[in-house]
C-alpha cells in the first residue's frame, strides 16, 4: 500500500490550515470597535449556573464542529493523495527468478558439497521464486530450468551433489581445447538463462566459483557482467575460504555494479543465505513499484467514509444548536 499523489493531499491539508487561518484571523482586523450591547453586572451573570451551562455546551459544540472540519479534510485529504493497494493476486504473482550458477572445475572440487549444501539452505530461505541451477566449467549445462516446484528443486540438487561428488567431470562442461573454469562464458551462460527479459522481475544470479580461470573464454567478467546489468540481474558471488585476494576483489568490482557482493562459502552460518534472501526480496519490491500501476487499485473507503462521517457530525451539531 502506498499514497501515490502524497503531495496533493499535503497541499489539500496546507490550503485548510490557511483558510482556517484566516477564518479565525480576518474578522478581528474587520472589526474596529467592539460589537456587541454593554450590559451592567455582567460578571455576576457569567456566575449564574444556566449561563455556565449554556457556555460549555457552546464551548463543546465548537470542539466538536472543528473535529467534524478536521476529519472532512483530512478524508479530502486521503482521496486526492490516492491511496493505493496491490491487489492480492498481483501479490501472488511470482516476481522473483533466481539462477544457481555453479562452476564445477577442477580447483571447485574440494567445495562441490559445501557449494550445494549453501545453494539448498538458500532453497530454504527462499519461499516463492522461480529458481533454476547451471553447472559451467569450459561449456555451460543446465540442471534444471526456472521452476516453482521447491521440492523438485531440492531434489534434483542433492542429485546434483552424489554426481559431482563422484568426482567425475559433469557431461558436456569439458573442453580441453578451450581450457577450465571460464567464469566469463558460465556467467554470461548463467544470464541468458533468465526467459521473460520482458517482464519487470526481480533476477538474481547466485555465482559459486573461485575466479581462477584457466583459458581463453569469449566473454570476460566485464563483458558478462555487462549482459548482467543490461538485464536488471544481480550477481552474488560465493567464493571457498582461501580464495586469491585478487580473484575475489575482481569479483567484488564486478558483482557491486550489479549492486550484488561478494560472500565467503560458509553453509555452516545461515549469514550468507539470509543477506542473499533480504536482498533478493528488495529487488522484488523494486519490480512491483516499477509495475505498480498495471497491478493496483485506489482504495477510495478510507477517505470517503472519513469525509462523511465529518459531514454527519457537522449536522448533527448545527441541528443541535438552539
Amino acid at each position: 500500500m502506498a499514497l501515490i499523489q502524497w503531495w496533493v493531499g499535503a497541499l489539500v491539508l496546507a490550503c485548510g490550515l490557511v483558510l482556517a487561518a484566516a477564518a479565525w484571523w480576518l474578522p478581528g482586523r474587520r472589526r474596529g470597535r467592539p460589537s456587541g450591547v454593554p450590559v451592567a453586572a455582567s460578571q455576576r451573570l457569567r456566575r449564574l449556573p444556566s449561563w455556565q451551562r449554556v457556555v460549555r455546551e457552546e464551548a463543546r459544540r465548537r470542539r466538536v464542529g472543528v473535529a467534524a472540519v478536521a476529519m472532512v479534510l483530512t478524508g479530502l485529504a486521503i482521496l486526492a493523495s490516492r491511496f493505493v493497494m496491490v491487489s492480492d493476486d498481483s501479490e501472488a504473482l511470482r516476481q522473483r527468478d533466481v539462477v544457481l550458477c555453479m562452476d564445477v572445475s577442477g580447483s571447485m572440487v574440494p567445495v562441490v558439497e559445501d557449494v550445494l549444501d549453501t545453494y539448498l539452505a538458500l532453497v530454504g530461505e527462499l519461499t516463492e521464486e522461480r529458481i533454476g541451477f547451471v553447472m559451467f566449467d569450459a561449456n555451460a549445462v543446465t540442471g534444471f530450468a526456472l521452476t516453482d516446484d521447491h521440492d523438485e528443486v531440492a531434489n534434483r540438487l542433492a542429485a546434483a551433489r552424489d554426481e559431482l561428488l563422484a568426482e567425475e567431470p559433469v557431461a558436456g562442461t569439458t573442453a580441453p581445447a578451450s581450457g577450465s573454469s571460464l567464469v566469463g562464458d558460465g556467467l554470461a551462460s548463467c544470464v541468458q538463462h533468465f526467459d521473460r527479459p520482458d517482464e519487470e522481475r526481480a533476477r538474481t544470479l547466485v555465482l559459486a566459483t573461485d575466479n581462477l580461470v584457466s583459458g581463453n573464454s569469449i566473454y570476460s567478467l566485464t563483458e558478462a557482467t555487462e549482459l548482467a546489468v543490461g538485464g536488471d540481474v544481480m550477481v552474488f558471488a560465493v567464493t571457498p575460504r582461501g580464495t586469491p585476494a585478487g580473484a575475489v576483489a575482481e569479483l567484488r568490482g564486478q558483482t557491486a555494479r550489479t549492486h550484488g557482493d561478494v560472500l565467503t562459502l560458509d553453509p555452516s552460518a545461515s549469514t550468507n543465505t539470509a543477506v542473499i534472501s533480504r536482498a533478493v526480496a528488495k529487488q522484488e519490491r523494486v519490480a512491483l513499484l516499477a509495475t505498480a500501476q498495471e497491478r493496483s487499485f485506489d482504495v477510495t473507503a478510507p477517505g470517503v467514509l472519513l469525509a462523511l462521517l465529518g459531514l454527519g457530525l457537522g449536522v448533527a451539531v448545527e441541528r443541535r444548536r438552539p
